[in-house]
Protein backbone atom coordinates (compact mmCIF):
# COMPACT_ATOMS: atom_id res chain seq x y z
CA UNK A 1 0.00 0.00 0.00
CA UNK A 2 1.27 3.47 -0.86
CA UNK A 3 2.16 5.54 2.21
CA UNK A 4 -0.46 8.24 2.94
CA UNK A 5 0.87 11.73 3.62
CA UNK A 6 -1.07 14.94 4.29
CA UNK A 7 -1.12 18.06 6.48
CA UNK A 8 -3.45 18.10 9.47
CA UNK A 9 -3.83 19.78 12.89
CA UNK A 10 -3.83 17.54 15.96
CA UNK A 11 -5.73 18.38 19.16
CA UNK A 12 -3.94 17.91 22.46
CA UNK A 13 -5.73 15.44 24.78
CA UNK A 14 -8.94 15.52 22.75
CA UNK A 15 -11.80 14.09 24.78
CA UNK A 16 -14.37 13.70 21.99
CA UNK A 17 -15.19 14.49 18.37
CA UNK A 18 -18.72 15.73 17.67
CA UNK A 19 -19.10 16.21 13.91
CA UNK A 20 -21.81 18.29 12.28
CA UNK A 21 -23.56 17.49 9.04
CA UNK A 22 -21.66 19.60 6.50
CA UNK A 23 -23.04 20.84 3.18
CA UNK A 24 -20.48 22.62 1.02
CA UNK A 25 -22.36 25.30 -0.88
CA UNK A 26 -19.38 26.43 -2.93
CA UNK A 27 -15.72 25.59 -3.50
CA UNK A 28 -13.52 28.67 -3.95
CA UNK A 29 -9.87 28.27 -5.01
CA UNK A 30 -7.46 30.74 -3.38
CA UNK A 31 -4.47 31.79 -5.49
CA UNK A 32 -1.02 33.08 -4.72
CA UNK A 33 -0.60 33.71 -0.99
CA UNK A 34 -4.32 34.03 -0.23
CA UNK A 35 -4.68 30.46 1.05
CA UNK A 36 -1.59 30.83 3.23
CA UNK A 37 -2.95 34.14 4.59
CA UNK A 38 -6.33 32.63 5.49
CA UNK A 39 -4.67 29.57 7.03
CA UNK A 40 -2.37 31.66 9.21
CA UNK A 41 -4.84 34.47 10.00
CA UNK A 42 -8.38 33.02 9.85
CA UNK A 43 -9.83 35.80 12.03
CA UNK A 44 -8.90 38.54 9.56
CA UNK A 45 -11.64 39.94 7.30
CA UNK A 46 -11.60 38.23 3.90
CA UNK A 47 -13.24 39.59 0.72
CA UNK A 48 -14.04 36.04 -0.41
CA UNK A 49 -16.05 35.52 2.79
CA UNK A 50 -17.77 38.91 2.50
CA UNK A 51 -18.90 38.12 -1.07
CA UNK A 52 -20.38 34.77 -0.02
CA UNK A 53 -21.79 35.39 3.48
CA UNK A 54 -25.33 34.47 2.40
CA UNK A 55 -24.19 30.94 1.52
CA UNK A 56 -22.98 30.20 5.07
CA UNK A 57 -25.49 29.45 7.84
CA UNK A 58 -26.71 26.83 10.32
CA UNK A 59 -29.90 24.85 9.73
CA UNK A 60 -30.59 22.48 12.62
CA UNK A 61 -27.54 20.23 12.88
CA UNK A 62 -26.42 21.05 9.33
CA UNK A 63 -23.72 23.63 8.65
CA UNK A 64 -23.83 25.21 5.21
CA UNK A 65 -20.23 26.14 4.44
CA UNK A 66 -17.73 27.41 1.91
CA UNK A 67 -14.66 25.27 1.21
CA UNK A 68 -11.64 27.40 0.35
CA UNK A 69 -9.16 25.34 -1.65
CA UNK A 70 -5.44 25.90 -2.01
CA UNK A 71 -5.22 26.44 -5.79
CA UNK A 72 -1.55 25.46 -5.74
CA UNK A 73 -1.85 22.54 -3.34
CA UNK A 74 -4.21 19.90 -1.98
CA UNK A 75 -5.54 21.26 1.33
CA UNK A 76 -8.58 23.35 2.16
CA UNK A 77 -10.26 25.45 4.87
CA UNK A 78 -13.94 24.88 5.67
CA UNK A 79 -15.74 28.04 6.82
CA UNK A 80 -19.14 28.90 8.29
CA UNK A 81 -18.75 32.61 9.02
CA UNK A 82 -22.00 33.09 11.01
CA UNK A 83 -22.75 36.31 9.12
CA UNK A 84 -19.45 38.05 9.84
CA UNK A 85 -16.56 38.98 7.54
CA UNK A 86 -14.03 36.41 8.76
CA UNK A 87 -13.78 32.67 9.36
CA UNK A 88 -15.61 32.63 12.71
CA UNK A 89 -16.21 28.87 12.46
CA UNK A 90 -13.58 27.03 10.45
CA UNK A 91 -11.64 23.81 10.09
CA UNK A 92 -8.48 22.95 8.23
CA UNK A 93 -9.25 20.08 5.82
CA UNK A 94 -6.24 18.00 4.77
CA UNK A 95 -6.25 16.63 1.22
CA UNK A 96 -9.45 18.54 0.44
CA UNK A 97 -8.78 18.30 -3.30
CA UNK A 98 -9.08 14.50 -3.20
CA UNK A 99 -12.38 14.82 -1.30
CA UNK A 100 -13.72 17.16 -3.99
CA UNK A 101 -12.55 14.91 -6.80
CA UNK A 102 -14.11 11.86 -5.16
CA UNK A 103 -17.39 13.73 -4.67
CA UNK A 104 -17.39 14.81 -8.31
CA UNK A 105 -17.22 11.24 -9.59
CA UNK A 106 -20.43 10.10 -11.26
CA UNK A 107 -21.92 6.63 -10.69
CA UNK A 108 -20.59 5.49 -14.05
CA UNK A 109 -17.10 6.74 -13.21
CA UNK A 110 -17.13 4.74 -9.99
CA UNK A 111 -18.29 1.62 -11.87
CA UNK A 112 -15.61 2.24 -14.49
CA UNK A 113 -12.97 2.57 -11.80
CA UNK A 114 -14.16 -0.72 -10.25
CA UNK A 115 -13.91 -2.45 -13.63
CA UNK A 116 -10.40 -1.10 -14.22
CA UNK A 117 -9.33 -2.26 -10.76
CA UNK A 118 -10.84 -5.69 -11.41
CA UNK A 119 -8.92 -5.84 -14.69
CA UNK A 120 -5.66 -4.95 -12.90
CA UNK A 121 -6.41 -7.62 -10.28
CA UNK A 122 -6.98 -10.26 -13.00
CA UNK A 123 -3.70 -9.38 -14.74
CA UNK A 124 -1.80 -9.54 -11.43
CA UNK A 125 -3.40 -12.90 -10.62
CA UNK A 126 -2.39 -14.36 -13.99
CA UNK A 127 1.10 -12.88 -13.68
CA UNK A 128 1.64 -15.02 -10.59
CA UNK A 129 0.85 -18.13 -12.66
CA UNK A 130 3.76 -17.33 -14.99
CA UNK A 131 1.88 -15.46 -17.73
CA UNK A 132 3.74 -12.36 -18.92
CA UNK A 133 1.96 -11.05 -22.02
CA UNK A 134 -1.59 -9.71 -21.98
CA UNK A 135 -3.83 -8.47 -24.82
CA UNK A 136 -5.79 -5.45 -23.63
CA UNK A 137 -8.81 -6.18 -25.86
CA UNK A 138 -9.04 -9.68 -24.42
CA UNK A 139 -9.00 -8.27 -20.89
CA UNK A 140 -11.93 -5.92 -21.73
CA UNK A 141 -14.24 -8.91 -21.78
CA UNK A 142 -17.73 -8.46 -23.26
CA UNK A 143 -17.29 -4.81 -24.30
CA UNK A 144 -19.26 -3.20 -21.46
CA UNK A 145 -16.27 -0.99 -20.73
CA UNK A 146 -16.87 1.26 -23.76
CA UNK A 147 -20.57 1.64 -22.94
CA UNK A 148 -19.62 2.58 -19.37
CA UNK A 149 -17.15 5.17 -20.64
CA UNK A 150 -19.83 6.73 -22.86
CA UNK A 151 -22.28 6.85 -19.96
CA UNK A 152 -19.62 8.42 -17.73
CA UNK A 153 -18.94 11.16 -20.28
CA UNK A 154 -22.69 11.81 -20.59
CA UNK A 155 -23.05 12.21 -16.83
CA UNK A 156 -20.01 14.49 -16.63
CA UNK A 157 -21.40 16.72 -19.39
CA UNK A 158 -24.82 16.77 -17.72
CA UNK A 159 -23.26 18.21 -14.54
CA UNK A 160 -21.61 21.13 -16.28
CA UNK A 161 -23.06 24.59 -15.57
CA UNK A 162 -22.26 25.92 -19.05
CA UNK A 163 -24.47 23.39 -20.87
CA UNK A 164 -28.27 23.36 -21.13
CA UNK A 165 -29.03 19.88 -22.50
CA UNK A 166 -27.04 16.72 -23.10
CA UNK A 167 -28.47 13.66 -24.85
CA UNK A 168 -26.83 10.34 -25.66
CA UNK A 169 -28.08 8.47 -28.74
CA UNK A 170 -27.61 4.76 -29.35
CA UNK A 171 -27.34 3.97 -33.09
CA UNK A 172 -28.36 0.38 -32.49
CA UNK A 173 -24.89 -0.84 -33.40
CA UNK A 174 -22.68 -2.30 -30.69
CA UNK A 175 -20.51 0.44 -29.23
CA UNK A 176 -21.82 3.15 -31.59
CA UNK A 177 -23.17 6.32 -29.93
CA UNK A 178 -23.32 10.04 -30.57
CA UNK A 179 -24.12 13.07 -28.41
CA UNK A 180 -26.42 16.06 -28.88
CA UNK A 181 -25.17 18.95 -26.71
CA UNK A 182 -26.74 22.40 -26.31
CA UNK A 183 -24.57 25.09 -24.74
CA UNK A 184 -25.85 28.06 -22.75
CA UNK A 185 -26.00 31.38 -24.63
CA UNK A 186 -23.11 33.70 -23.79
CA UNK A 187 -22.42 37.36 -23.15
CA UNK A 188 -19.30 39.18 -24.24
CA UNK A 189 -17.05 40.96 -21.74
CA UNK A 190 -13.97 42.97 -22.60
CA UNK A 191 -11.15 43.73 -20.18
CA UNK A 192 -8.80 46.53 -21.23
CA UNK A 193 -5.24 47.28 -20.20
CA UNK A 194 -2.62 49.83 -21.31
CA UNK A 195 0.13 48.87 -23.74
CA UNK A 196 3.84 49.66 -23.79
CA UNK A 197 4.93 49.92 -27.44
CA UNK A 198 8.60 50.21 -28.32
CA UNK A 199 10.31 50.53 -31.70
CA UNK A 200 13.91 49.82 -32.58
CA UNK A 201 15.64 53.20 -32.71
CA UNK A 202 16.66 54.60 -36.07
CA UNK A 203 20.40 55.16 -36.29
CA UNK A 204 23.10 56.33 -38.63
CA UNK A 205 25.53 53.50 -39.41
CA UNK A 206 28.39 56.01 -39.43
CA UNK A 207 27.71 57.06 -35.84
CA UNK A 208 28.28 55.16 -32.61
CA UNK A 209 25.01 53.83 -31.27
CA UNK A 210 23.57 51.38 -28.79
CA UNK A 211 21.77 48.63 -30.65
CA UNK A 212 19.67 48.00 -27.55
CA UNK A 213 18.12 51.49 -27.59
CA UNK A 214 14.36 51.57 -28.12
CA UNK A 215 11.97 54.40 -28.79
CA UNK A 216 8.69 54.39 -26.86
CA UNK A 217 5.72 54.92 -29.18
CA UNK A 218 2.70 56.65 -27.56
CA UNK A 219 -0.44 54.53 -27.76
CA UNK A 220 -2.25 57.41 -29.44
CA UNK A 221 0.28 57.30 -32.30
CA UNK A 222 0.14 53.53 -32.77
CA UNK A 223 -3.53 53.18 -33.76
CA UNK A 224 -2.54 52.48 -37.35
CA UNK A 225 -0.68 49.35 -36.20
CA UNK A 226 -3.82 47.63 -34.89
CA UNK A 227 -4.11 45.10 -37.75
CA UNK A 228 -0.39 44.32 -37.83
CA UNK A 229 -0.26 43.66 -34.07
CA UNK A 230 -3.41 41.51 -34.12
CA UNK A 231 -1.95 39.46 -36.98
CA UNK A 232 1.14 38.88 -34.84
CA UNK A 233 -1.01 37.83 -31.88
CA UNK A 234 -2.88 35.34 -34.06
CA UNK A 235 0.40 33.93 -35.37
CA UNK A 236 1.71 33.61 -31.79
CA UNK A 237 -1.30 31.60 -30.59
CA UNK A 238 -1.02 27.84 -30.02
CA UNK A 239 -3.26 25.25 -31.72
CA UNK A 240 -4.84 24.21 -28.39
CA UNK A 241 -6.06 27.81 -27.91
CA UNK A 242 -8.27 27.72 -31.02
CA UNK A 243 -11.65 27.53 -29.26
CA UNK A 244 -10.97 28.79 -25.72
CA UNK A 245 -7.98 31.06 -26.04
CA UNK A 246 -6.13 31.60 -22.76
CA UNK A 247 -8.85 29.75 -20.81
CA UNK A 248 -7.15 26.46 -21.73
CA UNK A 249 -4.54 27.39 -19.10
CA UNK A 250 -7.03 28.33 -16.37
CA UNK A 251 -7.40 26.27 -13.18
CA UNK A 252 -9.73 23.39 -14.07
CA UNK A 253 -11.09 23.32 -10.50
CA UNK A 254 -12.21 26.95 -10.51
CA UNK A 255 -15.93 27.69 -11.14
CA UNK A 256 -14.71 30.46 -13.44
CA UNK A 257 -13.44 27.83 -15.86
CA UNK A 258 -17.03 26.88 -16.74
CA UNK A 259 -18.47 30.42 -16.59
CA UNK A 260 -15.86 31.89 -18.95
CA UNK A 261 -16.07 29.92 -22.19
CA UNK A 262 -13.21 31.71 -23.97
CA UNK A 263 -10.74 34.57 -23.53
CA UNK A 264 -8.76 35.91 -26.50
CA UNK A 265 -6.16 38.70 -26.30
CA UNK A 266 -5.92 41.39 -28.98
CA UNK A 267 -5.44 45.14 -29.37
CA UNK A 268 -8.15 47.66 -30.13
CA UNK A 269 -8.42 51.41 -30.68
CA UNK A 270 -10.30 52.85 -27.70
CA UNK A 271 -10.80 56.53 -26.93
CA UNK A 272 -8.15 57.50 -29.47
CA UNK A 273 -5.48 55.15 -28.09
CA UNK A 274 -4.39 51.61 -28.86
CA UNK A 275 -5.18 49.38 -25.86
CA UNK A 276 -4.77 45.73 -24.99
CA UNK A 277 -8.04 43.86 -24.70
CA UNK A 278 -9.12 40.42 -23.49
CA UNK A 279 -12.40 39.50 -25.17
CA UNK A 280 -14.31 36.94 -23.11
CA UNK A 281 -17.49 34.93 -23.63
CA UNK A 282 -19.40 34.24 -20.41
CA UNK A 283 -22.35 31.96 -19.72
CA UNK A 284 -23.22 34.05 -16.64
CA UNK A 285 -21.77 37.10 -14.84
CA UNK A 286 -18.90 36.64 -12.41
CA UNK A 287 -19.34 37.45 -8.72
CA UNK A 288 -17.22 40.22 -7.22
CA UNK A 289 -14.71 37.73 -5.78
CA UNK A 290 -14.60 35.79 -9.07
CA UNK A 291 -14.04 39.04 -10.98
CA UNK A 292 -11.16 39.86 -8.63
CA UNK A 293 -9.69 36.39 -9.20
CA UNK A 294 -10.13 36.66 -12.97
CA UNK A 295 -8.54 40.14 -13.00
CA UNK A 296 -5.56 38.80 -11.03
CA UNK A 297 -5.18 35.93 -13.50
CA UNK A 298 -5.25 38.32 -16.47
CA UNK A 299 -2.62 40.51 -14.78
CA UNK A 300 -0.47 37.39 -14.35
CA UNK A 301 -0.90 36.48 -18.02
CA UNK A 302 0.12 40.01 -19.01
CA UNK A 303 3.21 40.15 -16.80
CA UNK A 304 4.54 36.60 -16.47
CA UNK A 305 2.53 34.33 -18.76
CA UNK A 306 1.31 34.84 -22.30
CA UNK A 307 2.31 38.51 -22.35
CA UNK A 308 5.90 37.84 -21.27
CA UNK A 309 6.44 35.66 -24.32
CA UNK A 310 4.58 37.92 -26.73
CA UNK A 311 6.48 41.09 -25.79
CA UNK A 312 9.67 39.47 -27.08
CA UNK A 313 8.21 38.87 -30.55
CA UNK A 314 9.28 41.19 -33.37
CA UNK A 315 6.37 42.84 -35.18
CA UNK A 316 7.05 44.43 -38.56
CA UNK A 317 5.04 47.61 -39.21
CA UNK A 318 4.92 50.12 -42.05
CA UNK A 319 4.80 53.12 -39.74
CA UNK A 320 7.54 52.34 -37.18
CA UNK A 321 9.55 49.44 -38.57
CA UNK A 322 10.15 46.67 -36.00
CA UNK A 323 8.19 47.13 -32.77
CA UNK A 324 7.65 45.19 -29.55
CA UNK A 325 4.34 45.27 -27.67
CA UNK A 326 3.92 44.61 -23.96
CA UNK A 327 0.53 44.17 -22.30
CA UNK A 328 2.11 45.02 -18.95
CA UNK A 329 3.79 47.99 -17.30
CA UNK A 330 4.95 48.41 -13.72
CA UNK A 331 3.57 51.89 -13.07
CA UNK A 332 1.24 52.52 -10.13
CA UNK A 333 -1.45 53.68 -12.57
CA UNK A 334 -1.71 50.25 -14.22
CA UNK A 335 -5.28 48.99 -14.06
CA UNK A 336 -7.82 46.86 -15.86
CA UNK A 337 -11.19 48.14 -16.94
CA UNK A 338 -14.15 45.88 -17.78
CA UNK A 339 -16.88 46.44 -20.33
CA UNK A 340 -19.86 44.10 -20.71
CA UNK A 341 -21.67 43.90 -24.04
CA UNK A 342 -25.47 44.23 -23.76
CA UNK A 343 -27.01 40.76 -23.35
CA UNK A 344 -29.88 41.47 -25.72
CA UNK A 345 -27.46 42.25 -28.55
CA UNK A 346 -25.51 39.05 -27.94
CA UNK A 347 -28.67 36.91 -27.91
CA UNK A 348 -29.77 38.52 -31.18
CA UNK A 349 -26.41 37.75 -32.77
CA UNK A 350 -26.53 34.13 -31.59
CA UNK A 351 -30.07 33.62 -32.90
CA UNK A 352 -28.85 34.75 -36.32
CA UNK A 353 -25.51 32.94 -36.33
CA UNK A 354 -26.31 29.64 -34.62
CA UNK A 355 -29.89 28.78 -35.54
CA UNK A 356 -30.13 25.22 -36.76
CA UNK A 357 -26.55 24.27 -35.92
CA UNK A 358 -26.20 21.14 -33.80
CA UNK A 359 -23.08 20.22 -31.82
Amino acid sequence: MKKITFNAPLNHNAYSYEPLQIEVEKVIPLYGKRFEQMREHPLEDAPEIIDNRDLMYMEGNTAHCILFLDANGIDGILVEAEGVDYARKSQFIPNARAIIEQNDLTDSERKLHAELKAMADRIAELAHTGQQKFNFDDMLGDGNMKAMMIQAVTEMLDRREDLVEVHEHDLGIAGQFYFTVTAKPTQEMKRYCPLVIQAESQYDENEDCDYDDYEVIPSSCACGCEDEINAAIEKYSESNEKHRGLMVYYDADSPINEKVVSAFPSVEVRNGELAGVLTCRLTEPLTDSEMTEFKRNWEGQCSDGWGEGFEQREIKTDAFGTIYVSFWNSSDSWQIEAEMTDAADIEKEESLDMDGISM
